[in-house]
């Protein structure tokens, strides 16, 4: 059996932060698209997801109801990850 300490996403409220990151969106809590964060809005209102693939760049909105989880081992290379995660 395997031994888990730390949770495998964690919701991420600073979507600033996650510039250049590869993280999951959900929508409520379900996963329904990932990818590499190419921007974020300053108030982390908007982030902008490349896709893998031929998928466009995709746009999705905070107030739509989207949220952006990452896993603790991809957060720990972000720089300067403030403790702003919720599990």
């Amino acid at each position: 059996m395997k031994r888990r300490d730390t949770p495998q996403f964690i919701r991420y409220d600073d979507w600033t932060a996650l510039i250049g990151g590869h993280v999951q969106i959900r929508k409520p809590g379900e996963p329904v698209h990932s990818g590499i964060v190419d921007h974020a809005m300053a108030d982390s209102s908007t982030l902008w997801l490349r896709s893998n693939g031929v998928q466009p760049r995709r746009a999705f909105v905070r107030k739509e109801g989207y949220e952006v989880w990452i896993s603790p081992r991809d957060l720990q290379f972000r720089p300067n990850p403030v403790a702003n995660a919720s599990i």
